[in-house]
């Protein structure tokens, strides 16, 4: 009984380990105007609507303003063509739109972000924003496997001893 169990969960680990899958965590840190605005994606984030060669929308985002309190926002990033940038739109006093450099590869449909900064960004009146954004550490799925595959064998080897005491 002991070899099937020990099949099992190297079966097991196997056949989840192809299934997992590490989304690199970006965080953004978004400061100016005497605010500050951190929010954190996916490098390559699910777009809630996209116009080809233009922008894309990210609805439903987290916002930490001025380490205080949390908005959930929209977020609309834009094209190079458009003059770069991201617009805030869902954020006490209304939206806040910056222009600059694009900050994303791929296109509007398959966006993708990296590490990068101090980005320099400007508001509507010209007030300067700096943008700098890191990769936040994320577990492996390699480790989560390993993690996963340790306790199922710690809860069945503590199931097995109780089983065993039992019967004498």
């Amino acid at each position: 009984m002991r070899f099937v169990y020990q099949a099992f969960v190297l079966a097991f680990a196997l056949l989840i380990s192809p299934l997992a899958k590490a989304d690199t965590l970006l965080l953004f840190d978004l400061s100016g105007a005497g605010s500050t605005y951190t929010f954190s994606l996916d490098s390559t984030p699910p777009i809630a609507s996209a116009a080809a060669g233009f922008s894309f929308t990210l609805n439903g985002i987290d916002i930490t303003i001025d380490d205080l309190f949390g908005v959930t926002s929209g977020m609309t990033f834009f094209n190079g063509a458009r003059g770069g940038g991201v617009s805030l739109l869902n954020i006490p006093g209304g939206a806040l739109d910056l222009t600059g450099p694009q900050l994303y590869s791929g296109s509007e449909t398959t966006p993708s972000f990296g590490p990068g900064g101090p980005i320099s960004l400007t508001d509507s009146a010209g007030a300067p924003f700096s943008l700098t954004i890191t990769a936040a550490p994320t577990p492996e799925p390699g480790t989560l496997t390993l993690l996963a595959t340790g306790a199922i064998a710690t809860l069945g080897s503590i199931r097995r001893r109780r089983r065993t005491v039992a019967h004498t």
